[in-house]
């Protein structure tokens, strides 16, 4: 079998990269999540600031438990699971002719694959990963 180690840490390097500024938008740009949050998740009205806080912390605490390898069963499936979630909410984003399909958002559906196959291929994802 290949040696898998070094594509699978930059697979979960660049999940973390990927997911990261949506959460640091929460605290940096609040307004503009309420705007995605409405026309993409249907929150109509907005989500309360204190919402928005405590779902970016916890999705910073997770992403640094995902990035640094830390249990990973629960920090890659909880990402994966999470992730996918966001994908079936606003699924008529993703197909082709509807007037809501967005274009841009087809990186998830690689994005979650690779999440997906990050999840199957843990044990074997070892560089820089806690034991």
């Amino acid at each position: 079998m290949p040696n898998l180690r070094l594509p699978l840490f930059l697979t979960r390097l660049s999940i973390f990269y990927f997911l990261l500024p949506w959460q640091v938008m929460r605290f940096t740009n609040p307004d503009q999540i309420d705007k995605i949050a409405d026309t993409y998740y249907h929150t109509s009205g907005g989500i309360p600031d204190w919402v928005n806080l405590a779902v970016g912390a916890f999705w910073i605490a997770l992403l640094i438990a995902f990035v640094i390898g830390f249990k990973k069963r629960v920090t890659y499936g909880l990402v994966f699971i999470l992730h996918v979630g966001a994908i079936l909410i606003s699924v008529q984003a993703y197909v082709w002719g509807l007037e809501s399909f967005q274009q841009i958002f087809l990186a998830a559906l690689p994005a979650s694959a690779a999440m997906g196959l990050l999840y199957l291929l843990r044990d074997q994802d070892t560089l820089l990963a806690l034991k």
